[in-house]
This record gives structure tokens, C-alpha cells and sequence, in this order.
């Protein structure tokens, strides 16, 4: 559902926009005053947005000025009476993507917002690939990251849910990079990967002398974490005694160390975690509903790698170029990997990586440096469907280039294709290029 804030000070042209464009299937805000609108673009961040030049408390140049100012990236239609068109003018020298002159015609003022929210989705995939350019392993993660962006502005508790290694602290990361928090600290703690009876106290802390081994006083992950986010993973395995501790944490963001009398207050973000499916918990009792819901206030599914075969190839060329820069994958290897399952995810594939490394003799590594099973998957079953279409393909090449004694661009001719097509296929289906 597309987003769209008015901004109009005159009740009547925001309630005809509001009611036009909420009856076409857009979530519709309004603002009637410069101060109103800038509260609203920093919370909600709009699709698109209609502004009126002239409003009371800041008119429409100074809300373009301070969006500018604050790097908010928005696509601004400004709307400026008849004759004041230089007004429109300066608007957008000021940022405005374009305007409109009352009183404009109904089915302009739609073809207009269409083409803004059409600038929005170019920008917003443009900066989603950026971003994983700069962090590889968000690949295939751009839109949920985009809602991640969002969630980060605010102190709203995100619950990222997916299998083991799909990158949820890769996510939590990132969503704590893009914050306001981004100079403070970020604390992770695997909630499974602690003893019972220990876990409070990772939590919490613990003053001197509170259990055996206490030989100090040592502060828990909620006050390594004030001021910056904790990520907590795998929540969905936390016993009940434990799940009414940290409900009364994120309700009243404040705790005692085990052992200890004193009332700790904290300013903490909370990212949590698990691999379970915790409507089902909900429903067989074995989680708390009131948590459940203080948790699930931005909820995120990362999808597994096998959801993301497209994601494989750029993150195993990103782990190898992590440890051996002039290193690669051969075809038949890229394709082996492309077509494995990934049952651990993007974790799997990192391990992987490293294991080729780690053995193999490069700089080009194949199907034999990789672990026995993805050797099955290297070259297609001839049995397959796609096993059957590759094979043939292979062959009517092969045999081109037999014909035409290993000339590339005579067979490129005779079977009908670009001679570069040609190329990529050869090295696409490892067929020797001296083929004859």
C-alpha cells in the first residue's frame, strides 16, 4: 500500500485529498502546518507527499529546507496558488520534485503522484543496492531492509525470525549501524548457547559473593549495552522463569544484578531472535503472550539462502575475495553452488568457502575443492528436466564448434547467435573452447 502525507492548512482541499487518495487504495496522513508536517515526515517517511507553500508555524520552503538539512530523502510535489509560480520555482532549487498550481485538475494532481511514487521506488532500489554493495552480506535482503531503515529511526523493538545462519545478526547489525545509536555499543548474547543457571546473570550481572564463583562484581549484557542496542538470539528457547524476567526489563527498562538491592535504570535497543516459530510456542503455552507481543513490535522474516539462489553466487565470490582477492570459482563450481540446498544457510556457504580455501590449490577453484555434497550437484543429473535441456545445449555446441574447427565466430554464425552470447555459454557450460 503506497503512503502519501497532505500538507494543507485549508480543511477542505486536505479532506478531498485525503478522501481521493485513501478511495484509490493509499495510506493517507495529513498535516494542516509546517511544524505538524516535519513531525510526521520524520516518523512515518512517506511514499510521496503533497505540500502547500504556504502554511502557518513554517511554510512549505522551510519544511523542504529542513528535510535537506536532515538528509531525509522524500519526493515532495509542492502546491502553490496561481500566480506564485516563482514560489514553485525556488521550491525546487530547495529539493521539491515538482509542483502543482491550484486549482489543479483531479486526474492531474493522480498522474502526478503516480510519477513520484514511481522517482520513490527507483530511488529506494538504488540505495538498497548501493547498501549491499557496501555490505555484501545483505544481499537479497534489500527490502526487508528497507522496512529495517525505518524501524531503525525509532527505539522500536525489532523480532527478526528465521532459520539458524539465514543472517539475522547481520541484520541487527545493520539496523543498529543505521540508528541514532550507531556510536554506542552493540551486545550480542545467544541466549541458547548459556546454562539455565547461568543466564540470568549474562543478562543482568551479578555483585560479589552473590553465588559460588562470584569472585566480583560484573555488569551484565543490559548495562554493556546502555546508551547502544542489545541483540538477543534465539529467544524463542528461553525457559518461563526467564521470559518474566526480561518482560519486566522491557516494560520498566530497569533490573537488579543477581545478588544485588539496587534498581538499575538502562537505555537499551532491543533486537531479538529465534529460529521457532513462536506463534506455535503461543499456542502450546510454552511462551508468554505478553512478551510475545512486547517483542513483536517490528516483526522481520529473513529468508533462507535456498529462498535466495540468486544471493549465492555474489556472497561466495564476497567470502572468497575476503580471504584470497585473486581467487575464483569456475563455472561447474559457481553452479554447484547455485544449485545446493544450503540447509545452514548463509553460514553453510561461508564455511564452505573457507574449506575451499583452506584446500584447495587455486587461484581457480572447481567442483573437487568443495565438500563431497555439493559433488552431486555439480553437474546436473542427464535424468533432470534442466539436466536433459543443459545436456543438449552442450552438445549442439560442441558440435558447431567441431564443424567449424573451433572457430567461435563461424559456429556463432551458423547456429544463429551473437559471437559474445556464444562466449558466455562456452564458459557458461565448461565446454573447452578448442572444442573440435
Amino acid at each position: 500500500m503506497p503512503s502519501l502525507l497532505v500538507v494543507d492548512d485549508d480543511p477542505n482541499i486536505r479532506a478531498s485529498l485525503v478522501e481521493r487518495f485513501r478511495g484509490r487504495g493509499f495510506a493517507v496522513s495529513s498535516a494542516s502546518s509546517g511544524r505538524e508536517a516535519l513531525a510526521k515526515l520524520r516518523r512515518e517517511a512517506p511514499d510521496a507527499v503533497l505540500l502547500d507553500l504556504q502554511l502557518p508555524e513554517g511554510d512549505g520552503l522551510s519544511v523542504l529546507n529542513a528535510l535537506r538539512e536532515e538528509g531525509l530523502d522524500v519526493t515532495v510535489i509542492v502546491i502553490t496558488a496561481f500566480g506564485s509560480v516563482g514560489r514553485a520555482v525556488e521550491a525546487m532549487r530547495a529539493g521539491a520534485w515538482d509542483f502543482l498550481v491550484k486549482p489543479f485538475e483531479p486526474g492531474l494532481v493522480e498522474e502526478t503522484v503516480r510519477r513520484a511514487l514511481e522517482r520513490t521506488t527507483l530511488v529506494r532500489s538504488a540505495r538498497a543496492a548501493k547498501s549491499a554493495r557496501r555490505d555484501p552480506e545483505l544481499v537479497g535482503l534489500a527490502a526487508l531492509a528497507e522496512i529495517a531503515k525505518k524501524a531503525a529511526r525509532s527505539d522500536a523493538t525489532v523480532l527478526l525470525q528465521g532459520e539458524s545462519g539465514s543472517g539475522k545478526e547481520v541484520l541487527a547489525r545493520a539496523i543498529h549501524q543505521w540508528s541514532a545509536r550507531a556510536d554506542g555499543p552493540f551486545v550480542a548474547l545467544n541466549t541458547a548457547a548459556v546454562p539455565e543457571t547461568l543466564l540470568e546473570s549474562e543478562l543482568f550481572g551479578h555483585e560479589k559473593g552473590a553465588f559460588t564463583g562470584a569472585e566480583k562484581r560484573r555488569a551484565g549484557r543490559f548495562e554493556l549495552a546502555h546508551g547502544g542496542t542489545l541483540f538477543l538470539d534465539e529467544v524463542g528457547d528461553m525457559s518461563a522463569a526467564m521470559q518474566v524476567k526480561l518482560l519486566r526489563v522491557l516494560e520498566t527498562r530497569a533490573f537488579e544484578r543477581v545478588g544485588g538491592g539496587d534498581t538499575l535504570q538502562v537505555d537499551v535497543r532491543l533486537v531479538a531472535a529465534t529460529h521457532r516459530d513462536l506463534k506455535q510456542k503461543l499456542a502450546d503455552g510454552s511462551f508468554r503472550e505478553d512478551l510475545y507481543w512486547r517483542l513483536n513490535v517490528v516483526p522481520l522474516a529473513v529468508p533462507p539462502l535456498r529462498e535466495r539462489r540468486g544471493d549465492v553466487r555474489a556472497l561466495a565470490l564476497h567470502f572468497l575475495g575476503a580471504l584470497r582477492p585473486a581467487w575464483s570459482f569456475d563455472a561447474e563450481a559457481l553452479g554447484a553452488l547455485e544449485r545446493y540446498d544450503w540447509p545452514g544457510n548463509v553460514r553453510e556457504l561461508r564455511n564452505v568457502v573457507e574449506r575451499a580455501v583452506a584446500l584447495g590449490e587455486g587461484p581457480a577453484l572447481g567442483v573437487g575443492d568443495l565438500p563431497p555434497e555439493l559433488h552431486a550437484v555439480g553437474t546436473l543429473a542427464p535424468t533432470s528436466f534442466h539436466g536433459q535441456v543443459e545436456a543438449f545445449r552442450k552438445q549442439v555446441l560442441k558440435e558447431a564448434l567441431a564443424r567449424h574447427g573451433g572457430n567461435q565466430t563461424r559456429a556463432a554464425e551458423a547456429l544463429g547467435l551473437q559471437r559474445t552470447y556464444l562466449a558466455r555459454l562456452i564458459k557458461q557450460l565448461g565446454i573447452h573452447p578448442d572444442t573440435r
